[in-house]
Parts: structure tokens; sequence; C-alpha cells
């Protein structure tokens, strides 16, 4: 969660170079050449599939249906039913500002929807006792399945880059996107309610044993034993799938392929490849919390978000079960900072009841759990220690990990084997896909292996673009996307970033990113992969040093000396010393921001996994004795 500044003086303008302006004109060149058709999809005579009015239909039909004992602004119980949407908007929020003269306005304020935010909502408040308010803000909007963007023109981001395009281009503080991008690494994020479960890729692994194993983790978690009961219970409320054989398309064959290639001849190992379990349905369902969802069809859409409503993104099950239980979700509210008060803690908001009408408010709460993605939970927190005064540990924003994210292209337009990859994104605005995508990401290329050392341990991952970015990928790469694979790396850097406020936002630091061991592994091994199929590889150049992945800047330790929270996610207090191990009451964090490493895969199972640890451990505090039940049998 984070501030938008009025950049319309012109204050802190970093202008056009003439690489933008060409960037900017072979997009919009790509973009005007996809208007005249989708190539891949059905369409002359055929009457196509209205997939997105479906799952609209099948998203609102699912909410209409749930029943929950709610609760009041002023704490008093009600039955409720379902209305098609989970959220409330910033009218909502207000109607419980000082709605319990003498008490704060929530018992529990949640800032963020993303993996742990949603958790600690759903768990949370499956065990609230009656008349507890649970409340959890999200800056975006709550994007119903069926209506997210399709072209360009309405892929609308946040920038945070204070420039000319910034100025020129609509500002929309409610888009799907953010994007901060005025340091040296690029941090790509989802705005809405669901967090990054909106657009990212959707892949469900765990991290391996020798992570946890690493001096840099607490020692409560330093084996992942300690975490394969939450690893457990967040598999089976995402629900993973893997790609059917008989469903495998050409992008997925061709990244299998060439490490089959490649172990043939010996020079990988021959077990290295695999399709991967993703959180995607690839048959209708129905699930536990009562969502019907859609088959994918593959269009390659995933990373702007599913129009059939097939991927098991939070708003379909962690976010339901968190409005069963009672909690009040409220979109367009975006936290700028906190204090403390007497009771608990100050909650300075902007709410937005439309892209262009802001305005300031202010909500309490005796419990805040900060879960607004690494880069918000770290800009909230030191805006919060900069301008409010909280005493928070001097590691705060250090410790900064983009999960070894690089990203590749490998063009076989030149090649003499005939490869098609399709990694073109279709979407379904046209209906039904005629040739598949695929997820955007489904296949894996596995170097965590015993013999290799952890800087070693890579995986490679195949990638789709959108149909919303496609032809401007096309367009920059100079490729044909049919005959091209762009790649997902992910490894161990040192995670010697750092996330710090320039101008009151927050950009990351870390000039020497692309000079890690992890690259220069990924780089030979990309080389090898190349040589299968006679293609040509090459780091993927639009956009720069860029990551999906942010990890850390206030990372678990055994005290405030080495770290920002503890083991339980509670924030350390420094103010009685800068090295102790007391924490401000009440104050948790509970994302991807206290992961004191990189993880080398895909994080959000472990970051969900995580979240289901401290939502468990603050239920069992017996300080929290009053807001919580006791689970049946104790």
């Amino acid at each position: 969660m984070s501030r938008h500044r009025n950049e319309a003086n012109g204050s802190g303008r970093t202008g056009l170079s003439r690489r933008d302006l060409l960037k900017i004109g072979a997009v919009a060149a790509g973009a005007a050449a996809c208007r005249t058709g989708i190539p891949g999809v059905l369409s002359g005579g055929v009457e196509p599939i209205d997939y997105a009015g479906a799952a609209r239909q099948a998203y609102e039909k699912s909410l209409a249906g749930l029943r929950r004992t709610g609760v009041t602004a002023a704490g008093v119980e009600v039955r409720e039913t379902g209305t098609g949407r989970l959220s409330l908007g910033p009218e909502g929020l207000r109607a419980h500002r000082g709605s319990r003269p003498g008490r704060p306005d929530f018992d529990v304020l949640i800032i963020g929807s993303g993996y742990g935010g949603a958790v600690c909502a759903a768990r949370l408040a499956a065990r609230r006792r009656p008349g507890v308010k649970i409340g959890l803000l999200e800056r975006g909007l709550e994007w119903v399945p069926g209506t997210f963007p399709n072209s360009l023109a309405s892929f609308s981001p946040i920038s945070r880059r204070s420039s000319w395009l910034r100025e020129q281009l609509a500002h929309n503080p409610l888009g799907l996107f953010g994007f901060y991008n005025q340091g040296d690494v690029t941090v790509v994020t989802g705005d809405g309610l669901g967090g990054g479960s909106l657009i990212n890729c959707a892949v469900v692994m765990e991290a391996e044993e020798d992570v946890f194993r690493q001096p840099a983790w607490p020692v409560e978690l330093r084996s992942k034993t300690v975490l394969r009961p939450y690893y457990d219970r967040a598999s089976r409320m995402l629900a993973p799938q893997r790609t059917p054989e008989d469903r495998f398309p050409a992008k997925l064959k061709a990244h299998l392929g060439t490490a089959a290639v490649l172990a043939k001849r010996g020079t990988w190992p021959a077990d290295v490849a695999y399709a991967l379990p993703l959180a995607v349905t690839f048959a209708d369902r129905t699930n536990a919390q009562g969502m019907r969802q859609h088959a994918c069809v593959q269009c390659g859409d995933c990373t702007t978000g599913c129009n059939v409503g097939a991927k098991h993104s939070l708003e379909k099950n962690y976010l339901p079960l968190a409005w069963s239980g009672g909690a009040l979700l409220f979109t367009q509210a975006e936290v700028e900072r906190i204090e403390k008060a007497d009771d608990g803690y100050r909650v300075h908001c902007i709410l937005r009841s439309s892209r262009f009408f802001e305005e300031r408010d202010v909500v309490t709460a005796r419990t805040v759990i900060m879960a607004a993605g690494t880069v918000g939970t770290n800009e909230v927190l030191l805006r919060s220690r900069d301008a409010g005064g909280l005493a928070v540990s001097d590691w705060l924003g250090k410790g900064f990990s983009a999960n070894g994210n690089h990203v590749w292209f490998v063009d076989y337009q030149d090649s003499d084997a005939p490869i098609t990859t399709n990694s073109g994104g279709v979407g379904v605005a046209a209906g039904t896909p005629a040739a598949l995508v695929g997820p955007t990401i489904q296949g894996i290329i596995d170097f965590r292996r015993a013999d290799r050392p952890l800087v070693r341990h890579v995986v490679i991952e195949d990638l789709a673009h959108p149909s919303a970015l496609a032809p401007g990928v096309a367009s920059l790469t100079l490729a044909d996307l049919n005959r091209a694979i762009t790649l997902l790396a992910c490894g161990h850097d040192t995670a010697d970033g750092e996330i710090r406020l320039e101008n009151d936002e927050a950009s990351v630091r870390w000039p020497g990113y692309t000079d890690q061991a992890c690259r220069a592994e990924m780089a030979v091994l990309l080389a090898q992969y190349a040589t299968a199929y006679g293609g040509r590889a090459r780091p993927f150049a639009p956009g720069g040093p860029t990551t999906a992945h942010p990890l850390g800047g206030c990372r678990m330790a055994a005290s405030a000396a080495e770290g920002v929270v503890n083991h339980r996610g509670e924030v350390f207090d420094t103010a009685p010393g800068r090295d102790g191990r007391a924490v401000q009451p009440g104050l948790y964090v509970a994302d991807a921001s206290i992961i004191p490493t990189a993880l080398g895969n895909n994080p959000l199972l472990t970051i969900t996994a995580l979240a289901e640890r401290i939502a468990e451990l603050i239920l069992e505090e017996p300080a929290n004795a009053t807001l919580f039940q006791a689970p049946r049998g104790r």
C-alpha cells in the first residue's frame, strides 16, 4: 500500500530518452497492427463463446449464494446474505469511523489482500468472537473475473516514476498493475482485491530444504519440517493442478523438448524438466468455498487477469472464506502510514471513490497486520518511521531480494528446425483459441540438485505474453512470438538490495544486481538451452532488471539487531534499545517482506504457508483470547 504523489508541477521530472520514445512507438505500432485481428482465434461465421460474461456471472452468483453472521459498524452481530461482491468501497469504511465511542474502530485491521492478508483475514475471521470487528483494506478495486484488461488501450498501470510519460498518460491509481520503477530494479505488483494473485503465473511450488538451512533464517524456521503442516494447509486451499498431458500446447512441448534433447546429448540430467502444479482448474468445478469456476482454455492471459475464471486467485478461496467468517473487506483505501495510539494504532488512509477523486481519513485499530506486499509494507513502515516516529529496526528496507529473477529470450526465427512456440497470448475476447497458448507458465527446468551449491540452484520456466501486451513485445524484440520463447529464471541472489523512500515513494536500490553469480549461472544454462533447436538466446532487454517476486526488507530475525520482525511476524520495538527483542504490541507483518533470503523458485506457496503459521500463532496468543475463540477440542 503506497502513496501516489501529484507531479503536475514538474518536480522530479526525469524526461524520456530517445530509446524510451522508440519503445513507445514500437508498442503503439504493434497495438495498431493487432487491431485488424487476433491470430489463432476462431472467427468468421462462428458465434464466439462469451467466456468473460460466463465468468462474471459465475462469480456474482457464487458470492450471492454466500451466507454469514456479520458485524455492524457498532459491533452488533447480524445475519447477512451475499450481494455478488466481497467488498465495500470508501463509503463503507467511513461508516466505521468513530463507530464505537471509547474503542478502536476495528479490533484487527489487515492492510493488503494478497497471500498474507487474505490468509490472515480468513483464519482470524473463522475464530472471531461475537462483536469482534476484523477489517481489511485494499488500495485497488474488486476486479470481477471477465472484466480484466484485454487490450493495450485498457491496460492502464500505476507508474511510480515521476516523468513526462506519467504526466501525459492517464494516471490511474486504481489500475490493476503497479510499477515501482524509479530505482535499479523494477518491481511489478498486482493491485486489487486479491493482490498479486490476480496477475501472477499461479505456480504452486515449495521452497527446497536447503533454503531454510541458511543462517539468515531464524532458528525456529531453520527446517522445512516446521512449515510442513502450513504448506499442506495452503495447498489444500489453492488446489493446484498440472496441465493434462493431452493438452500440452506448443510452448510447453518446446520447453520440455529442449531439456529432452540436451539430456540425450548428455549436456543436462535426464530428469530435469516437468510440468508444474498451477493454481488453475482444467475442468469446470465448484470449490470448497462455493465458488464456481470454468475450465482453463489456455488463452495465455493469466498475468493480466483471468477472464475465464479458471485461475484459483484469492477472490475465489481465502477471501470468500474471510467474508463468510464476518471479515469486512474494503477496497479503494490506500494506507500511507500508521502511528501508535494509547489503545492501538491510527491508520492514515487515502480513500478513492474514483480514479479522479480522493480524500484522506484516519481509522483506528487495536491490532494491525501489515500485508501490503514487500514494497508496499516497507513503504508504509518507512513512512511511519520517518513521519510518525514509529520505533523500528535499522534493518527496515534492507535485505531486499528479487528472488534472483532474470528474464531471457530465445528466438527460433533463423533456426533450421521447425520450432513452433505460440507464446503470444490471444485472450478470449473473440472466443475459443484455435491454437492453445497455455497458462503463462506451465513447465520448469529444475537445477535445484544436491550435487550443486545453492548459488547454482536455478529454475527456468516458460512464459507467454498476455494478449494486451504481446503485439508490443513482438515489436520491441523484432520477433515472431510463434517462433520464440521468453523464459523466467529464478535463483539465489545475495538479498543485498534496499528499499528506500525517494520523493516519498519506494524505490529499490541495488546497483550490482545484474552482476550476481546466479545470473552468470543462468547465462551458461540459457546458452545451452538455445543450442537444442538452433535458437539465439539473449537477455529480455525491454524494461531492464525486473522482478515480480520481491522479498525482504522486513526480514525475520532473533532480534532488532538482525531484522525487523521475529519469527511470529511481530515488529521489533527499538524504543527500549536498538538490538533487543521487545516488540510493538499488536503490530505484525505477514507477507513476503519477512522472508530473509531468495527462495529460488516461485514464492506464492511459501508466502501463504508463512502467513498460515503467523495467523495460527496470533490465534493462540493468550493476549488475544478476548478476540478469538479457542479451537474445538481444547
